[in-house]
């Protein structure tokens, strides 16, 4: 669940290991670890709809079929060209209140493929509870957020799951989760408000970030 990497750059750690369920994100994240300057620049709303046919196209088979679009590509377009983080699902969305979202959202990312912690952070896709982690590394998790929009890539989240899985980890590893809302026994660490730009014909929604910590070691 590492989403767009912003807090992996941020870590000072001699093993660092990124995973996400989504392999469009996964394989952009590894391209422009790779090189970055292969990336195509495209905000067109056609690039956009045909990248989005593609990837609806490989997910009814769970990514199992040859893409016609290298992936890279589609993650490109999905996670730069689309609304609120969210792929696909958010909607097309690379302008708003008169900001260039693509254009930032590119060279975000472009600043972080220059960072060293990004260079040698270790990319990989699957589900988090397949994960081998070692005993007493530390874990960041930043999964879907309880009571928002799924994201398409899994509609049908099981928090219950999550929690239970979080909670057995925390006997052999400490862990902060990045929620607005979590179950008693995590211990909320931190908290910002923070604006999150929705879609274009809306100007914004405040909302409270938290960072929740859990250790049973």
């Amino acid at each position: 669940m590492c989403g767009g990497a912003n807090i992996v750059v941020n870590i000072e750690c001699e093993n660092l290991y990124a995973n996400d369920l989504s392999p469009t994100l996964i394989a952009l994240l590894q391209q422009a670890q790779k090189n970055f300057e292969e990336i195509e620049y495209n905000s067109a709303r056609e690039e956009w709809d045909l990248c989005y046919a593609e990837y609806k196209r490989l997910k009814k088979n769970n990514f199992k079929d040859i893409p016609e679009i290298p992936l890279a590509r589609i993650g490109t377009i999905e996670w730069l060209g689309s609304y609120c983080g969210r792929g696909f699902p958010g909607g097309y969305g690379v302008k708003s209140e008169g900001r260039d979202l693509y254009n930032e959202r590119y060279c975000n990312l472009k600043a972080q493929s220059e960072q060293t912690n990004f260079s040698k952070t270790k990319f990989s896709c699957g589900n988090y509870f397949d994960l081998t982690i070692p005993e007493n590394a530390l874990i960041y998790s930043d999964g879907p957020y309880y009571l928002t929009k799924a994201y398409g890539i899994n509609k049908d989240f099981d928090y219950e799951k999550y929690y239970s899985w979080l909670r057995e980890k925390s006997k052999t590893n400490p862990i902060f989760i990045s929620e607005q809302t979590m179950p008693e026994d995590f211990k909320e660490v931190w908290r910002k408000e923070v604006k999150r730009t929705l879609h274009k014909d809306v100007e914004g929604k405040r909302t409270t970030e938290k960072l929740f910590f859990i250790d049973n070691r």
